[in-house]
């Protein structure tokens, strides 16, 4: 065989063996495959915290996520139930991110995107251990992964908030990670060392006590405040949680337009607060949170005389200009 003859099989090799690479790195698999995991590292959880670990999740948001949005269902599946989500079905998400495809007649059914195929309740899949830990036998590695079910494989990460950011950062409004990154406090902190790596809730005051320091008067006379109601430095907007439904009910709390305005505690927190976002909303866009809300409930006097100045607000001058300040 001629030397151009030996070359010109060599490329056909070379293009056949790129092809199928390409082939197997964009084939979408819907469950675990052992052939193509990396080499974990780590020790493998024993029954006893396997089963800590599980019994943990299944308290959580995270065990329960079935989507009802009929063909919107194998989109938000992407960080819902990533097992099933089917990333080939590039028109469904596209129609997804278009508002205009879940406008509906209030109390109606969402309509089905008109290319989506809906992931029934029996197929779904939460979100199970090995989304996030590699599978050893019949348990986990406790080191940290994430399945990328898009390239079929296991992609690692750094710690534990580059793998929440997986699904909690931007998404729909959404933006945890953007407002701890923007956060004065907690900003270096990893989002499990707040919240459960497993799901257990959290609180402020799991770190915090609220009757102590130098803000314990005011956290008192305001029971009914989520704490980012007040300490947000992101400019939410607050109300109080109407939907006896919420875990907010009855709170006056920040919100976030996602998908809907949601109760939202924000994660852009400050140790100082501005009064006046309820008490003395200016301007004609601004919310009135707190109406009619009168001086003697913040400056109390048997006669009604207020002796303490709101040090948020200007005295009015001589002139009259309540912007002013007094000499």
């Amino acid at each position: 065989m001629s030397l151009e003859r030996w070359v010109y099989v060599a490329l056909v090799l070379l293009v056949i063996g790129l092809f199928a690479v390409t082939a197997q790195v964009s084939s979408v698999s819907s469950f675990y495959s052992p052939d193509i995991i990396p080499t974990p590292v780590g020790e493998v959880a024993s029954p006893a915290e396997l089963q800590a670990a599980r019994e943990e999740w299944l308290l959580s948001a995270h065990d329960d996520t079935y989507d009802s949005g009929m063909g919107a269902d194998t989109t938000c599946a992407r960080c819902k139930s990533p097992m099933n989500w089917d990333p080939s079905q590039e028109l469904a998400a596209i129609e997804a991110r278009d508002c205009g495809s879940c406008k509906r007649t209030p109390g109606a059914e969402r309509p089905s995107l008109p290319s989506g195929i809906a992931v029934t309740e029996a197929d779904w899949q939460d979100i199970a251990c090995e989304i996030c830990h590699i599978p050893s036998g019949d348990s986990y590695y406790k080191g940290i992964a994430y399945w990328n079910q898009k390239l079929g494989q296991y992609e690692p990460v750094e710690n534990t908030t580059e793998l929440c950011a997986k699904c909690h950062e931007g998404q729909h409004g959404f933006e945890v990670i953007e407002e701890q990154e923007s956060s004065v406090i907690h900003k270096e902190m990893k989002c499990t060392e707040c919240h459960g790596a497993h799901g257990l809730t959290s609180s402020c005051t799991d770190c915090h006590d609220p009757t102590t320091g130098s803000g314990a008067a005011e956290h008192l006379r305001h029971p009914n405040v989520n704490c980012t109601g007040c300490h947000d430095r992101g400019d939410l907007t607050i109300w109080q949680e109407a939907d006896p439904l919420s875990k907010h009910y009855g709170q006056y709390i920040t919100r976030r337009f996602a998908h809907a305005l949601t109760s939202w505690p924000s994660h852009d927190l400050s140790r100082q607060v501005v009064c006046q976002r309820c008490h003395h909303p200016q301007g004609s866009q601004m919310l009135i949170v707190v109406p009619g809300i009168r001086c003697d409930q913040c400056h109390e006097h048997a006669e009604g005389a207020v002796w303490m100045w709101c040090t948020y607000f200007q005295r009015n001058n001589a002139t009259g200009d309540p912007q002013a300040t007094m000499p």
